[in-house]
């Protein structure tokens, strides 16, 4: 390869060297790399805001552990690596490999809703989130209405989705059998 030419496909171990090297975070799927972009305030505010929370909720409950933006999550069907901003796993997590440091046991996932990656998030993702036998809830949580959508596991293949929507409504989350309160998840977020 010339100093010109860009290699385009990666392997796994070049991935995780990679982010080791450089101390960023970058997505992996099919060999391809993709940089993850820093978020804005609101985006900021409202991933801390549901930190914080889940973790007062999650501390009365026992036997589960929360997450912050900085752990990978992989999708062993797939091959693949991602950065949720917020992951909710219910007793040890299991990493996929020592040097991967991600987990492949979350029961509870939230995404930000940016402008760049909504579709992304709502669709695609979301369905390789579904490989996952662990993983049992979804939420979307808008950062320019105080909205969210729901997915939550019935069965295997059986999703059922609903919406939250207003500063007084509460998301209720079934995986942990707890509600988190839109006005603490929109706290200090200006529309």
């Amino acid at each position: 390869m010339t100093a010109t030419q860009k290699k385009t496909t990666y392997s796994v171990a070049e991935y995780l060297l990679l982010e080791r090297r450089t101390g960023e975070r970058y997505e992996f799927y099919n060999g391809k790399i993709r940089r993850m972009a820093g978020g804005t305030i609101a985006h900021n505010r409202i991933t801390r805001n549901i930190i914080i929370k889940l973790g007062q909720l999650i501390d009365e409950k026992g036997n589960m552990e929360i997450f912050a933006s900085d752990q990978k999550i992989y999708l062993p069907k797939y091959g693949w690596y991602v950065y949720p901003d917020a992951v909710v796993v219910a007793g040890v997590p299991i990493e996929s490999e020592e040097e991967a440091s991600a987990i492949i046991n979350p029961i509870l996932i939230f995404e930000v809703l940016s402008p760049s990656t909504m579709d992304y998030d709502r669709n695609r993702k979301f369905l390789e989130y579904q490989s996952l036998p662990s993983f049992q809830e979804y939420v979307l949580v808008r950062q320019d209405a105080p909205e969210a959508l729901l997915a939550f596991r019935e069965e295997p293949d059986l999703w059922r989705s609903s919406e939250t929507a207003g500063m007084d409504a509460d998301i209720v989350l079934r995986s942990i059998g707890a509600s988190l309160p839109m006005k603490d998840v929109y706290a200090k977020v200006e529309f």
